[in-house]
């Protein structure tokens, strides 16, 4: 296995995570404490699902379109 197939496999592993961290801090902004950041926290939503379409256009496109 070469080096640019090892990246290429990590980089959803990676993208996964942020997307996850995302989805994490976007929540806690939803926090009563942290209303006030509610709009950043929607922001962090949008851009969590985002990384996860991503995520999805590359395992396709990995697979050759076919659905793991």
């Amino acid at each position: 296995m070469n080096s640019e197939t090892t990246q290429r496999q990590q980089l959803p592993n990676l993208l996964g995570l942020l997307s996850s961290l995302f989805f994490f801090f976007g929540s806690l902004l939803f926090l009563p404490a942290f209303a006030i950041y509610a709009t950043v926290g929607v922001w962090c939503f949008v851009m969590g699902s985002l990384i996860m379409f991503i995520i999805y256009v590359i395992s396709m496109k990995s697979t050759g379109g076919k659905c793991a």
